[in-house]
């Protein structure tokens, strides 16, 4: 099993742990239990962190999300960042079903951190609501990362 969730536009992309198959979960649904299209076993909550592929993803995630999204920015050449990686896994773990752990590459989305006025990696952003509502940078312990948000 991968150690990260993929998106596309329109959700995120959960494997069914009865039968592997991709199953597509609506950024407006995160939060909500759903079965697997192919053999209908229950899916879980979303309990790791899920990787931005596009600005489009971004957009909507944000945008659709009912749960606050928590979004790591980070780039593989960073230390801190790559230390930052598990606990980052524990805390989305931990915040299964209350929020959502995105993770976004500022190396291959450089659009996305200007955007977001990202000047110092790693940082993270909460968003409630389409809306930012808190930042903060460097190293954080899952427990820490989740208070900041608040989503303890």
């Amino acid at each position: 099993m991968s150690e990260i969730l993929e998106t596309d536009s329109r959700g995120i992309i959960l494997p069914c742990p009865a039968c592997d198959s991709a199953n597509r979960i609506a950024f407006a649904r995160l939060g909500q239990k759903g079965r697997c299209g192919t053999c209908k076993a229950e899916l879980p909550l979303p309990a790791l962190p899920v990787e931005v592929t596009s600005d489009v993803d971004f957009t909507n995630l944000i945008a659709q999300s009912p749960l606050p999204v928590i979004v790591d920015f980070w780039a593989a050449w960073c230390g801190p960042c790559q230390m930052m990686a598990p606990e980052f896994a524990k805390a989305a773990a931990k915040a299964s079903g209350r929020a959502v752990l995105a993770k976004v590459n500022t190396e291959k989305l450089p659009g996305i951190s200007n955007t977001q006025r990202i000047q110092g990696i790693p940082a993270f952003i909460c968003y409630q609501g389409g809306r930012e509502v808190n930042r903060t940078t460097g190293f954080q312990p899952a427990e820490k990362l989740l208070g900041w948000a608040e989503v303890e």
